[in-house]
């Protein structure tokens, strides 16, 4: 069995990461997919919602897929969330699983600067997905590491779509129905 785990601050959750779940799902890349709402990222200093926003917002996004966990473990745990522990983790409390850590290409060029890159490599599978703009550069002593995905294409970001919803625009063509309702309600992204 493949488990698909996929981190990110989701602040917010958008069309494009319910595509990658999606793609990854509906290509047998792996049999469920793990999604964590990171507590903060250790390349950010802060998130516009709170933990607890971006995890509800997760939640109601894949509410209607039972091939999906949205997991609080990184939420739980606090203070900036290392993939590394995270897939160790997972790794424990899933035997029998064979991991697979989904990033998009923009994070390619700077995965051998995240903490303990070589020990994720000994976790997980890195499962490379498209990312408009960027390239798939990978060294070539690690490209058994990685499952390269080119011809998915995601176009959006959440950095984009905060700044529509600043800018008190309308984001309901790029997040599913049930966030957008999500953050008219609690008045997130003002």
């Amino acid at each position: 069995m493949k488990l698909a785990v996929m981190g990110g601050s989701f602040d917010p959750i958008h069309n494009g990461h319910v595509g990658i779940v999606d793609f990854v799902l509906e290509n047998n890349l792996a049999d469920r997919v793990v999604v964590l709402p990171t507590f903060l990222s250790p390349f950010k200093t802060a998130s516009s919602a709170s933990p607890q926003d971006r995890l509800a917002m997760a939640t109601l996004a894949f509410a209607q897929n039972d091939e999906v966990l949205v997991d609080d473990l990184e939420i739980k745990r606090q203070g900036p969330s290392y993939m590394v522990d995270t897939l160790e983790t997972l790794h424990d409390a899933n035997p029998g699983y064979s991991l697979r850590l989904v990033i998009g290409s923009d994070n390619v060029t700077d995965f051998f600067l995240w903490h303990e890159p070589l020990k994720i490599l000994s976790l997980a599978r890195i499962l490379v997905l498209g990312r408009h703009g960027s390239t798939m550069d990978i060294p070539s002593k690690h490209q058994n590491s990685f499952l390269l995905q080119p011809e998915f294409d995601m176009r959006m970001s959440s950095t984009e779509i905060r700044v529509i919803l600043a800018d008190k625009g309308s984001a309901s063509d790029f997040l599913p129905p049930a966030v957008v309702q999500y953050i008219q309600s609690n008045n997130l992204y003002l």
